[in-house]
């Protein structure tokens, strides 16, 4: 006969006892009140009527008023959930039946164990549901899965309250670093030195937008960035999700701007050894770089999310590249795509923070900008705007006056080959720091932005 490895009893998976007893123990006295407080929530409790009398005791508590019996029957009385809370009767047995108050600590935290014990077979009940969808793809379903067993791991986790006396600690030996090394605290730096001068590098959870018409170089100036991260943080990963251009047609990208030799010429065959030098020692500097490619054209938060947490496992991770935001795809669907695209930024920022590094996310401007008389952007020009605006910690834009200048008179243009022009990169918004334009120089022929003060690339 065969044995069956379920159990003949179904597991509980809630503990009327453990729920009574910190309950009990709340209704002696404060201390015991805020261990349990700091540990549940009213959504851990699985019984309704303490889920009520736990919510009267968190009314009593933010109101500085005592908690006991008395107390929380007058609360229940006045939110008109007495009986749904047991009754009066049922108070006080909850307040006679305490083992020891001493332990209240012990039967909150065996109340979020239980809690979270049902959260996962709520979550593998979904993940179910999602796996028989047959409208879902299979990258849809594993996404969902992950995300599902995340979300209550992230929730069980979460962070602790930092005093504000450790904080103002950290502050201090910051302060005393400063002052000792005569250095600026910096943030990640993106290798252009008046841009890091603005806006102090990049940090950990920050969302940077870059903005700009089509040609103006945005790819490129993000690749750049990307490309001096890896190359200052060899045992950390850059990511950079490309959902416009191939793998191979973005590295390609980066060995034209590293080599300056212009794409088309990589194309031919004709390419004269000085050309091939440089493409050689181009790749030889890519060779050493922890940069990560992910072509996906049709990504989510969720799958990009996944990605990213298996890619800080194995490798680590020091910045994130998004080309571009507009491409992605919502977590769910939505017929507002205004809406859905707040859903994407969100999900970026929210991606920053947990992740703790710097997510730079490409995005187009609006027609608007090709109607005015003068072209330069604005943060109004972002599409859907507001929502890519309000999540950004900066949000930059690239202006090139030349570019249009060749357009309107191409007869005239300057087909020089590594002609720098110049290129305003406007700090548009800076939710730490200043606002003000930064002016890099650029090279069309390669694609390549550079630091006018080095007159030279930033590679």
């Amino acid at each position: 006969m065969r044995t069956s490895l379920l159990p003949e009893e179904p597991l509980l998976l809630y503990s009327t006892e453990n729920e009574t007893a910190a309950l009990g123990s709340m209704l002696f006295g404060p201390k015991a009140a805020d261990q349990v407080f700091g540990i549940v929530s009213e959504d851990d409790f699985h019984n309704p009527a303490h889920k009520e009398m736990f919510r009267a005791m968190l009314q009593l508590s933010f109101e500085s008023r005592p908690i006991d019996p008395i107390t929380l029957e007058s609360e229940l009385i006045r939110r008109g959930k007495l009986e749904e809370a047991g009754g009066r009767a049922y108070i006080l047995r909850v307040a006679e039946t305490v083992p020891s108050p001493a332990n209240a600590r012990f039967y909150a935290e065996n109340i979020r164990e239980y809690s979270t014990l049902r959260n996962l077979e709520g979550a593998g009940t979904d993940i179910v549901q999602s796996v028989r969808d047959t409208n879902l793809t299979i990258e849809d379903k594993i996404a969902n899965a992950e995300a599902a067993v995340f979300e209550i791991g992230a929730k069980r986790m979460g962070k602790d309250f930092m005093t504000m006396a450790a904080l103002a600690n950290d502050v201090m030996l910051d302060i005393d670093h400063i002052v000792e090394t005569g250095e600026e605290t910096l943030g990640m730096a993106s290798g252009f030195p008046d841009l890091d001068k603005l806006t102090t590098g990049m940090y950990g959870g920050d969302l940077t937008i870059v903005a700009a018409r089509p040609s103006m170089g945005k790819t490129s100036f993000a690749l750049a960035i990307a490309q001096n991260v890896a190359r200052k943080n060899p045992s950390q990963a850059v990511a950079v999700f490309s959902l416009e251009m191939s793998s191979k047609q973005l590295a390609r990208r980066l060995v034209s701007m590293l080599a300056e030799v212009n794409s088309n010429d990589m194309k031919r065959p004709n390419l004269s050894q000085d050309q091939l030098r440089k493409i050689t020692d181009a790749c030889e500097k890519l060779y050493g770089m922890n940069l990560f490619i992910d072509e996906s054209s049709d990504i989510s938060g969720f799958e990009m999310l996944g990605k990213l947490r298996r890619l800080k496992k194995e490798h680590g991770l020091s910045m994130v590249v998004v080309d571009y935001l507009q491409l992605m795809r919502g977590n769910k669907k939505t017929e507002n795509r205004v809406q859905e695209v707040s859903d994407i930024a969100r999900a970026l920022k929210a991606m920053a923070k947990e992740l703790d590094v710097p997510i730079m996310a490409l995005s187009q401007l609006s027609r608007a900008v090709e109607n005015r008389e003068g072209k330069r952007p604005q943060l109004s020009d972002l599409r859907e705007s507001g929502s890519i605006e309000a999540e950004a910690d900066i949000v930059m834009m690239i202006y090139r006056d030349q570019y249009y200048k060749d357009r309107e008179h191409p007869e005239e243009a300057n087909r020089e080959a590594g002609r720098v022009e110049e290129a305003d990169i406007i700090i548009a918004k800076h939710r730490n720091g200043p606002t003000d334009t930064v002016k890099l120089g650029f090279k069309p022929t390669y694609a390549l932005f550079a630091s006018l003060a080095r007159g030279r690339s930033n590679s």
